[in-house]
C-alpha cells in the first residue's frame, strides 16, 4: 500500500491491544505508511501517555483487562471530545457496534479485517482530525478578529481595510466598485463606523430596488397631499441620513431625472420634498456603489458626467471572493457559527470533504453566495459534521464575449489555479494535491513550470492559520 493512497498527511497514532503479536504487526504496518506510532499493551499506560501528549488518532482493542475499549473511549473523550477513536475486536457483534457508535467512536472494525478496511478508516479518521483542528484554528482566529467589521486574512483585503481606515475621516464621497455579492455595503458600513459620523445614522438605499414611480418620494420625501395616497409628510431617505452617511447601492440604476436632483443636493446641501415649497438643509456623506462599468455608462450618457465626478472622489475596489481565497474558510466558519447559535444544533463544524469543497468550488456570487450556501448546509445538518453534499453546487456563471488563445488561457488558468490553491492551503502540498486530484509530483512539476514554490504561500507569523 502506498503512502499516497491514505489521502491524508501522516499522523501520530496511539494503538492499544493486549495481544503483543497483533500490536507489533499493527504498529509495523502503520509505521510503513509513514505514521508515528505509540504502542501500548495496557490501556492504563496509554491513557497516562495521552494525558501528557494527545495523538491524532487512537486505535484500541475492545476487550482487555483493567480497562476495556469503551472505557478507553470515555477517557479519551474527557481529554478531547473530538479525538477520533477506532475500536477493534475479535468478538464483533451488532450490539457492540451500535454501542460504540452511540458512544461517538469514529469507527468500528471486527477482527480479522483487511488492510484496505483499516487503511480507509485510518485515512478518514486523520482527515477528520485535520478538519477538527482546522475548525479550532478558524474559531481562534475569529475570536481574535472579534469586533472587526470586515473579517479577513488575505493580503488583498488587508490592503482594502487599510485604505478605508485612512479615508474614513475624510468628508469626501467614496465610490465602491466590485462584483455583486462581494460585500460593498459591508465596506460602506465599515467606513461609516470608522468616521467622525459614526454616531449618526447609516442609511442604505438600493437604487435598483426602488419602484420607479415612488423613487423620488422615497429619496427626497414628500408633503401631505403632494399626490394621491400621500396622507402624511414623509421626510425621505436622504433626510433620514442627516448627520450621518447615505449609502447609494447600485447607483448606476438611478433614473436620469433623479440624478439631477441628487446632484443639486450634493452641490448645495439642500433638498425640496415632492410637493413642498420649502427647502431643507442636509449634512450627509455619500458612499456610492455599483457592479457595472460606471465609466462606460458615463461615456454613453446613461449616467450624468457631472454627478459621476461628484461621487467618484475616492474610488475603492472591493475584490471578489476568488481574489481572496484565504478568507473563504474563515467566512464560512463565521456563517456556520452564527447558524449554530441561531438553530441551537450540536453541529461540530465542516467535514474534511466539505472544507475541500468550500475551497475548490467557484463562488460567482461571492460572499453573498457563500453565506447562503452555508446557511442552507446548516439547515440540512441536524448534528455532527456538515457534509459536502449539503453545500449546493455553484450557480451558473454568465458567458464571456471574448476569448484569448487557448494556449494562453490554459497557461493563465493553470497559474491562477495553482496560486489560489496554494494560498488557500498555505502551501501545504499534500492537501493541495488532494484537492486538485493530482499526484504530489505532478503538482511540483506544474509549480516549476510556473516558477512557484510552496514557501511563497506559507502563512508567515501565524503558524496556526489553516
Amino acid at each position: 500500500m502506498s503512502r499516497k493512497s491514505l489521502g491524508s498527511d501522516p499522523g501520530h497514532i496511539c494503538i492499544i491491544d493486549d495481544d503483543a503479536d497483533f500490536l507489533r504487526l499493527l504498529g509495523l504496518w502503520l509505521e510503513s505508511e509513514g505514521h508515528k506510532v505509540q504502542a501500548f499493551s495496557t490501556p492504563v499506560q496509554a491513557v497516562k501517555a495521552m494525558e501528557r501528549e494527545l495523538p491524532d488518532l487512537v486505535i484500541t482493542d475492545l476487550r482487555m483487562p483493567e480497562m476495556d475499549g469503551m472505557e478507553v473511549l470515555e477517557a479519551v473523550q474527557e481529554l478531547d471530545p473530538e479525538l477520533p477513536v477506532i475500536l477493534l475486536t475479535a468478538h464483533g457483534s451488532i450490539p457492540n457496534a451500535v454501542a460504540a457508535m452511540r458512544a461517538q467512536a469514529f469507527g468500528y472494525l471486527g477482527k480479522p479485517f483487511s488492510s484496505e478496511e483499516l487503511e480507509s478508516l485510518v485515512a478518514a479518521a486523520l482527515r477528520q482530525r485535520q478538519a477538527s483542528r482546522e475548525t479550532s484554528r478558524l474559531r481562534a482566529t475569529l475570536k481574535d478578529l472579534a469586533g472587526q467589521m470586515i473579517l479577513h486574512r488575505s493580503p488583498v483585503m488587508a490592503k482594502l481595510v487599510d485604505e478605508l481606515t485612512r479615508v474614513a475621516h475624510s468628508q469626501a464621497s467614496v465610490f465602491l466598485t466590485g462584483e455583486s455579492g462581494s460585500g460593498k455595503e459591508r465596506v460602506a458600513r465599515a467606513i461609516h463606523a470608522a468616521s467622525p459620523r459614526a454616531q449618526g445614522p447609516f442609511v442604505a438605499v438600493n437604487c435598483g430596488a426602488i419602484v420607479a414611480d415612488l423613487a423620488e418620494s422615497e429619496l427626497f420625501g414628500h408633503v401631505k397631499g403632494a399626490f394621491t395616497g400621500a396622507s402624511q409628510d414623509h421626510p425621505g431617505l436622504i433626510r433620514a441620513a442627516d448627520g450621518g452617511t447615505l449609502f447609494l447601492d447600485e447607483i448606476a440604476d438611478l433614473p436620469l431625472s433623479l440624478q439631477v436632483k441628487l446632484l443639486r443636493v450634493l452641490q448645495e446641501g439642500t433638498l425640496r420634498p415632492v410637493g413642498s415649497r420649502e427647502e431643507y438643509r442636509v449634512d450627509i456623506r455619500v458612499i456610492s456603489a455599483t457592479h457595472q462599468d460606471i465609466c462606460a455608462l458615463t461615456a454613453s450618457g446613461a449616467f450624468r458626467e457631472d454627478l459621476y465626478y461628484r461621487l467618484h472622489v475616492i474610488p475603492l475596489r472591493v475584490p471578489s471572493l476568488a481574489e481572496r481565497p484565504e478568507d473563504i474558510l474563515l467566512l464560512a466558519q463565521h456563517f456556520l457559527d452564527r447558524e449554530i447559535a441561531r438553530l441551537r444544533r450540536p453541529i461540530q463544524g465542516f467535514s474534511p470533504e466539505a472544507l475541500d469543497k468550500l475551497i475548490c468550488r467557484p463562488w460567482p456570487g461571492n460572499v453573498r453566495e457563500l453565506e447562503n450556501a452555508v446557511t442552507l448546509a446548516a439547515a440540512l445538518t441536524e448534528k455532527g459534521w456538515v457534509a459536502a453534499e449539503t453545500i449546493p453546487d455553484p450557480s451558473r456563471a454568465g458567458g464571456r464575449s471574448a476569448f484569448p488563445p487557448l494556449q494562453d488561457a490554459k497557461a493563465a488558468f493553470e497559474r491562477g489555479y495553482l496560486e489560489n490553491l496554494l494560498r488557500a492551503t498555505d502551501g501545504n502540498i499534500s492537501r493541495a494535491a488532494r484537492i486538485a486530484g493530482r499526484h504530489r509530483t505532478d503538482l511540483y512539476k506544474l509549480m516549476r513550470k510556473h516558477e512557484l514554490t510552496p514557501q511563497e504561500f506559507k502563512n508567515q507569523g501565524d503558524e496556526e492559520a489553516p
